[in-house]
């Protein structure tokens, strides 16, 4: 390279200085606003060069080629659309070095890259992860790895999303038809079943209880993302949410707004006292609308789940509740939300202080002049590159690994693809496998059910069942309806009678007054019905 020019980035993926709003990436808006940031971070630093597809497929192997020629480093990702331009590059001998970024990859097992690629990387080349959360599962697929990562935060454009005036939050509301003081509850997302809107009804329901007045606004589309992996899609989502709206007795307090960008949607944000999330989607690498909501200057209650837990500070911008990995899925701890959030609620001063300092976080950590002092730092770390291409070991898949591709591909997750045109693969977790999944979403989760020991939990602990039951008491059956992960059991005569005094309110010390049996034996019921994901535990409010 040149020192007396800036140095030339090839970009495969991005979005380039257009007058228009960032576009849909696959079916995401998010990744679109993703490319559209890091593209305009990047050119703080360097010179930016697109990746053009040509119209004939028969010519990309040349227009590859010359691409590659006239770079200093190739920004790629660890998708499939990456892999002609790494085989070019050591085709041709090229020392380029390559900054991979991570994306959405790592909970799947880091897609098509990890055991495709482990000859076509250089030990110069880098993974740029968005989270912790991320790079620990890249920790636990390989052995080793000479790769050089970093952990970068997206960022929010300041100049939409900032704190707005008094007369802005009220001018929101009156478009909504709401009261000018009514407590305003705020999600901002994909209606998605991976986004757990049907606990954050059920949570809302439970906070309308204390806050009669408060509202729930809920913004975004509805889409058609899978999750394949567990053979459930999103049909009919929304609509279903709706009935269990109606049935909560909680429909005329919740806005269904539709989506919102832009100025538009920071003004929904201004008119929010507090921002919830109950996610646990499974590529939640950053957590966009958190970060958009401490630029406005809102407080977050949220998840402690992926990339969640490396944008909100618990008690000091936000708070987090607990996703537990049990047995059957995983389990949000929505009742321990519903006493912060009445606490948020109900102070005022609490929740302006947190607002403030969520502001100034985000303006360190969130600004798009952070991400381009971030973006700087890995693009002269990685240059200058070698002049030629070396043969050497970058990394090496794990045991763990091996089992998670062999089972991944029994599963006929490839054959499929997970498209609506293909045949419906069947899940990939089940029985013994469901191991696998353990192993490969414990950093994103709060902990795996297991790690909380039984004797954690004490006698003023209070048991509350996690999703919706139901309960048959001529069969001594329990049916949990999680619609993701629902799962059932017949319990003994023993169960039975602890278990019918679960409400949510009962202490287990009152539970075993109310059955006549030893605290020990609740306790050891309801923690083992805890680790199945039927039950979750709360300290009394």
């Amino acid at each position: 390279m040149n020192d007396n020019r800036q140095p030339r980035i090839g970009m495969l993926w991005g979005d380039f200085p257009w007058t228009s709003a960032p576009k849909k990436l696959g079916k995401l808006w998010s990744m679109g606003r993703v490319a559209r940031d890091v593209t305009y971070a990047l050119r703080e630093t360097a010179e930016v060069i697109p990746y053009l597809p040509p119209e004939k497929k028969e010519d990309e192997r040349e227009e590859m080629k010359a691409f590659l020629q006239k770079i200093d480093l190739l920004w790629a990702d660890l998708y499939p659309s990456s892999a002609l331009a790494l085989t070019l590059r050591k085709q041709l001998g090229l020392g380029i070095p390559a900054v991979l970024f991570a994306g959405g990859a790592m909970p799947k097992g880091a897609e098509a890259m990890l055991f495709p690629w482990k000859k076509l990387l250089q030990a110069k080349d880098g993974i740029l992860f968005n989270c912790r959360a991320d790079q620990q599962i890249w920790k636990r697929l390989v052995q080793w790895s000479h790769l050089q990562e970093w952990v970068v935060p997206l960022s929010v454009d300041q100049t939409v999303f900032y704190p707005r005036t008094a007369s802005e939050r009220q001018e929101a509301r009156k478009q909504f038809s709401i009261p000018p003081d009514a407590p305003v509850l705020l999600y901002v997302g994909r209606l998605n079943v991976q986004k757990n809107l049907h606990t954050l009804l059920r949570l809302f329901a439970a906070v309308k209880e204390q806050v009669q007045d408060a509202y729930l606004c809920i913004v975004g589309e509805e889409d058609d993302i899978a999750f394949g992996e567990f053979r459930v899609r999103n049909t009919g989502y929304v609509e279903w949410l709706r009935g269990i709206s109606d049935g909560l007795g909680i429909s005329e307090s919740v806005k269904w707004i539709g989506p919102r960008f832009g100025e538009e949607l920071a003004i929904m944000y201004s008119a929010a006292d507090v921002v919830v999330n109950m996610g646990i989607y499974h590529r939640e690498n950053f957590g966009l609308s958190q970060a958009e909501a401490a630029s406005c200057g809102v407080s977050v209650v949220c998840t402690a789940w992926g990339g969640f837990k490396d944008v909100v500070r618990h008690g000091e911008t936000g708070y987090f509740v607990d996703a537990v990995l049990t047995k059957n899925g995983i389990r949000v701890d929505w009742a321990s939300g519903v006493n912060v959030l009445i606490q948020l609620l109900q102070q005022r001063s609490l929740r302006e202080e947190m607002g403030r300092r969520a502001a100034q976080f985000a303006k360190k950590h969130f600004s798009l002049e952070a991400l381009a002092n971030h973006l700087r730092g890995v693009v002269y770390e990685v240059l200058p590159g070698n002049t030629t291409w070396r043969e050497e070991s970058t990394y090496s898949p794990n045991a763990f690994a091996e089992r998670y591709e062999a089972n991944k591909s029994a599963s006929g997750w490839y054959a499929a693809g997970g498209s609506q045109e293909a045949p419906w693969h069947p899940p990939m977790f089940q029985g013994d496998d469901y191991g696998l999944y353990e192993t490969l979403m414990g950093p994103y989760s709060t902990r795996l059910a297991e790690e909380w020991g039984m004797e954690s939990v004490t006698p003023q602990h209070v048991p509350y069942f996690a999703a919706s039951v139901t309960m048959d008491s001529a069969r001594l059956l329990l049916s949990n309806e999680d619609p993701i992960w629902p799962h059932r059991r017949f319990l003994t005569r023993q169960e039975w009678d602890r278990i019918r005094y679960v409400d949510g309110f009962f202490t287990l010390e009152e539970i075993a007054q109310q059955s006549g049996s030893e605290l020990s034996s609740c306790i050891h019921v309801t923690w083992n019905l805890y680790l199945e994901g039927f039950i979750l535990f709360k300290a009394r409010a």
